[in-house]
């Protein structure tokens, strides 16, 4: 196997991309535009039809809260819209209230950036010198592998190694020497399969060998789980001084912007000063900001560990449910979403046809989210989601994926099929039973 990431992604593999990407945007499966005048949360209008939504990552039910939202226009009554500067300049007073309370979240040194995939390209930069060696999980975030083609540029080694495969990083690491600094790259929770990154074996690697540094990308652990939901590298491994936690929060923290995260503040203040989306980019946007900060106080506050075991809830439902049914998901990891491989992709595009003709929204992944010949279905569950509408969901799934797949060994019953047409508990923000 080529190691090297600069071929992951080659002419051919664009292409093949691209025809994709037309094919499941003109069968009504990507790229599509709700017709909704406002938020549901487990029902979207697409092509005249309402679907339950089950690929959506607003974990916690947190993206259209009250809270949040009027958190949103308080900003935009007192700083407008936008306010147009670098924050090497000067910034609003929102960055730092909402600064401190991801700051008191994860208990560590924070850097703002607009989106995630720019505090990547801020980052790691700033963090990792043309001298070291990095080595990037195979499955992990596109927007983590695209941020290291600015360090290939620089003259910097980048590596694939195989997903979580702790065995070979470590060969890769006697391989590579103590005398070189080694960066490892991955995700806490893998966007695609929903499994878990080995973090506490990750962390033992970093006790053992001292010129590695980790870089997270957490952005799906991030909110859901975790002491004030720092995520689930913190929760399973706790901060290790050479580690460095990026999140999001637009997916389980309903706000926008992503956030750098590190006990080291002589990192944390390089990235800040000289990160350059950050510093020659625009900021992020006082509604953002502010809904941003009104979320923060929930995670800090008594009412996250509610939504969390509520989530969990629904989590360990599907898993054991999937047992039952026989469905066979790549992972069962206690996370919010799952894969389904099918294989081919024309099967892919055909079983979640059927599904959104059965009244049920799932997400399409192919190559290259996924490796050739393991294209799949895609679903997330959030509080949005009663457990009756995963439960018939679910049912309708594996029936649906036994026609397609020529599989009639099993038999389903179905007759009723209308989660989608009825509002779910959760279909309006979450409020806690008192």
């Amino acid at each position: 196997m080529d190691k090297s990431l600069s071929h992951s992604r080659s002419d051919n593999g664009m292409r093949v991309l691209a025809r994709i990407a037309e094919r499941t945007h003109a069968l009504g499966l990507t790229f599509q535009l709700m017709e909704d005048d406002e938020f549901l949360g487990d029902r979207i209008t697409l092509g005249g039809n309402t679907v339950a939504n089950f690929g959506l990552a607003s974990y916690l039910a947190l993206g259209d809260d009250d809270r949040l939202a009027k958190g949103a226009r308080d900003a935009i009554d007192h700083y407008g819209t936008s306010y147009s500067s670098s924050i090497a300049y000067t910034a609003v007073p929102l960055y730092g209230e909402l600064t401190e309370g991801l700051a008191q979240m994860f208990d560590s040194h924070v850097v703002l950036a607009p989106t995630t995939t720019l505090a990547h390209m801020a980052a790691m930069p700033a963090l990792i010198s043309p001298g070291d060696h990095v080595i990037v999980d195979s499955m992990a975030h596109a927007s983590v592998r695209a941020a290291t083609q600015a360090l290939q540029a620089g003259g910097t080694k980048v590596e694939l190694v195989e997903h979580s495969d702790l065995a070979a990083l470590e060969e890769r690491l006697i391989e590579i020497g103590d005398a070189v600094p080694v960066w490892f790259l991955t995700d806490g929770v893998f966007s695609m399969y929903g499994d878990v990154c080995f973090a506490v074996g990750i962390n033992d690697l970093m006790d053992r060998y001292e010129n590695l540094s980790v870089y997270c990308d957490d952005a799906h652990g991030f909110g859901w789980t975790g002491e004030h939901g720092r995520g689930i590298y913190l929760d399973r491994a706790g901060w290790h001084e050479r580690l460095v936690v990026v999140a999001g929060l637009s997916k389980s923290f309903g706000a926008t912007g992503g956030v750098i995260a590190t006990t080291d503040e002589k990192r944390a203040r390089a990235i800040n000063f000289t990160g350059g989306p950050l510093v020659f980019g625009g900021p992020i946007p006082p509604a953002a900001l502010g809904a941003g900060i009104a979320s923060a106080e929930i995670h800090l506050s008594d009412e996250l560990a509610t939504r969390q075991a509520e989530l969990m809830r629904r989590i360990d439902f599907v898993n054991q449910f999937s047992d039952e049914l026989g469905l066979s998901l790549t992972a069962s990891d206690r996370t919010p979403l799952w894969y389904l491989d099918v294989g081919d992709g024309h099967k892919m595009t055909d079983l979640l046809i059927e599904m959104k003709q059965a009244g049920f929204f799932l997400n399409a992944a192919g190559f290259p989210v996924v490796p050739l010949g393991h294209a799949g279905v895609r679903f997330t569950i959030t509080l949005y989601n009663s457990l009756s509408q995963i439960e018939d969901m679910m049912t309708c799934l594996r029936e649906k994926q036994l026609e397609v797949l020529g599989d009639t060994e099993i038999e389903i019953d179905i007759d009723q099929v209308a989660a989608s047409k009825e509002p779910s508990p959760f279909s309006r923000p979450f409020v806690p039973e008192s």
